[in-house]
């Protein structure tokens, strides 16, 4: 019955994991300037992904209490499970700050840094490879998306150090912009960082070991 029951709620972190994933698309399509992306849906999404984590967590906490004893890999499910729905669950607010910001950005007619949609669109592709690497336990794709984050901590480097090289030369309402810039920069790589995290959790999940780097 465990079994079952740890199966049905690795379901609703897939339906997690997806409603995140549509939260990372409507966010890159933001910083693309596409007017078709929509805002309050993802603000709408973020209130049920905030649900449905904390039920997701309170199911592994009611299944560890129903029973004394119990194997390996189920251990490691109910104590795996909670942090990467926790995860996923953080990388939408991420999404949720830097999509408020690329609106706003889109509504007064300011050009975006072209890293910032490239970091999203990384992303986005991570949490889709990492939907198919925690439905699969595939550890070769758990390392694949570890790899990946580096793409997302390139192009943050590469934005940060441009954007910082001369802001103390900058009028006020100009270095005011960078700032604004560097906050989603750092946010999007903190989206990337929440991938590699989870990726390394499916590892552990599927494999009993620990990746350290």
């Amino acid at each position: 019955m465990t079994v079952e029951s740890i199966t049905l709620i690795k379901e609703e972190v897939l339906s997690l994991g997806r409603m995140v994933e549509t939260t990372v698309y409507e966010t890159t399509r933001l910083l693309k300037g596409d007017r078709r992306a929509d805002l309050a849906f993802i603000e709408r999404q973020e209130e049920e992904i905030n649900r449905l984590c904390l039920e997701i967590e309170e199911k592994c906490v009611d299944l560890l209490g129903e029973r004394e004893t119990f194997g390996p890999k189920e251990i490691r499910a109910l104590i795996s499970i909670p942090l990467i729905s926790a995860k996923f669950e953080r990388l939408a607010d991420h999404a949720n700050r830097v999509a408020r910001f690329a609106a706003w950005a889109m509504e007064d007619q300011i050009e975006i840094p072209e890293e910032l949609p490239k970091m999203a669109a990384h992303v986005y592709h991570m949490v889709q490879e990492l939907l198919l690497c925690f439905l699969t336990d595939s550890t070769s794709k758990a390392q694949e998306i570890m790899d990946s984050d580096n793409n997302v901590d390139y192009l943050h480097d590469v934005l940060s150090k441009r954007l910082l090289s001369d802001l103390g030369e900058q009028e006020s309402a100009k270095a005011q912009m960078r700032a604004q810039f560097l906050f989603c920069s750092r946010f999007l790589e903190r989206m990337g960082d929440a991938c590699a995290s989870i990726a390394k959790r499916v590892y552990f999940l599927s494999t009993g070991e620990r990746i350290s780097r």
